[in-house]
């Protein structure tokens, strides 16, 4: 009497757990700011998959009610009829793992909708894991092949590591997906999982028919294993996405202005040596913030790193293929237009001072910003071209400053 107590309790200790182990799976991953964790939790307490799979066995005691009574088997019918009835029960728990696995993807859909899930497929696949796990850890021990309280005794144990070891290797790797690498399609990841119950099912049941506690115990151990392997190359994929991102960031972050997005000074030496002396056309676009040490010594740097970013981002409305905009540091940027006809030029000069126009409507700071422009086509110096690009624009600034027209503070800001 004691021991079952005892095994009461540490399954409903593994329960929470297991329920806890999903719960801080989705925070990890999912989560945003906005979105309440006791929300999430009582979500979860209601979505897990042990409730799921009760009312999947309901749903099938339900049909099987129905169609023994739609057949009119009474008792002796059944039992002259076991066969019969036998391949019947085989067929309903085929149908109630189909309702399981589409409850699973459906309560995880809400789940992810709930949660502004970037990549929906992403939660489904983790209530999938979770599924499989509550399935396997649902084996009726028995005692043919080992002592009641043995046999759950160690299934508590090996489920709980099996847990531990798909939050440490597998929902660590997810949780350093960036939004954008959610994008890419998991609705493969779906596949292993959700064949894997469908077959243990049909082997559980079949094993079950044969009344053989040793095939069950053969079944489930099996498909640890087989789950094991799930979790090894989850991990290795999960990883490797990880690793190429990775070197993906790496390779941008060296190459690009941290605080605008544009290229930096490195990006634009490395082009200038492979690109810049080979194309049939070249434009070279010199800018100038007007005023910027000014406002950055009388008002701070936030408002100097806001003026920093109006100019740049006038830079990034027109850049392409083509062309390309780089800060050299400080207020000075460049743009570079390659194998572009001097139409295209000053169309982009054009678009330039619009988009430049159309941002000085929004924020605190008016920016104000002096271009020099050269082009040139066939045989050209690009150091020379730039050199007169650079003095076009300090001719064009020197203009602007005697008009009046600089960089300024369309409104003071509240103290």
């Amino acid at each position: 009497m004691g021991t079952e107590i005892l095994l009461k309790i540490a399954m409903f200790i593994y329960r929470i757990i297991f329920i806890l182990a999903l719960f801080f799976s989705l925070k990890k991953c999912f989560l945003k700011e906005g979105r309440s964790k006791v929300a999430l939790f009582f979500l979860v307490f209601f979505t897990n998959p042990y409730l799921i799979f009760y009312l999947s066995v309901v749903f099938s005691m339900i049909i099987t009610a129905f169609t023994f009574i739609i057949l009119g088997y009474d008792n002796n019918a059944i039992i002259n009829g076991i066969s019969s009835v036998s391949s019947m029960s085989l067929m309903l728990e085929i149908l109630g793992s189909i309702f399981f696995v589409i409850a699973i993807i459906l309560v995880s859909f809400v789940v992810g909708k709930w949660l502004k899930a970037p990549n929906v497929s992403l939660v489904t696949f983790v209530y999938m894991i979770f599924s499989v796990i509550s399935a396997l850890a649902s084996i009726n021990p028995s005692n043919d092949v080992l002592s009641v309280s043995v046999a759950s005794g160690f299934n508590i144990i090996a489920f709980l590591i099996l847990i531990g070891l798909f939050y440490i290797f597998v929902i660590k790797e997810l949780a350093k997906l960036t939004d954008k690498k959610r994008e890419i399609s998991w609705k493969l990841f779906l596949v292993p999982p959700t064949l894997f119950l469908f077959v243990y099912y049909i082997f559980d049941f079949a094993a079950q028919l044969k009344g053989d506690s040793f095939a069950n115990l053969v079944v489930q151990f099996y498909s640890l294993l087989i789950l094991m392997m799930f979790f090894w190359t989850f991990y290795i994929v999960i990883k490797n996405i990880n690793a190429t991102n990775a070197a993906i960031e790496a390779k941008y972050e060296s190459e690009h202005d941290k605080l605008t997005g544009l290229y930096n000074k490195g990006k634009y030496i490395n082009m200038k040596e492979a690109n810049f002396d080979n194309p049939s056309s070249i434009a070279i676009y010199n800018f100038d913030v007007n005023n910027l040490k000014y406002i950055n010594d009388n008002f701070g740097h936030e408002l100097g790193d806001e003026l920093i970013i109006k100019a740049a981002n006038s830079i990034h409305a027109v850049t392409s293929d083509k062309v390309y905009g780089f800060r050299m540091g400080g207020d000075e940027y460049v743009m570079i237009g390659m194998n572009i006809s001097e139409e295209e030029a000053k169309d982009v000069y054009t678009k330039w001072e619009q988009a430049l126009e159309k941002l000085n409507q929004e924020g605190q700071m008016y920016c104000v910003m002096a271009c020099g422009l050269q082009y040139a086509s066939g045989d050209f110096n690009y150091d020379e071209l730039y050199h007169q690009a650079d003095e076009e624009m300090y001719v064009n600034k020197k203009a602007k400053k005697e008009k009046g027209e600089t960089s300024h503070i369309k409104s003071q800001p509240s103290a």
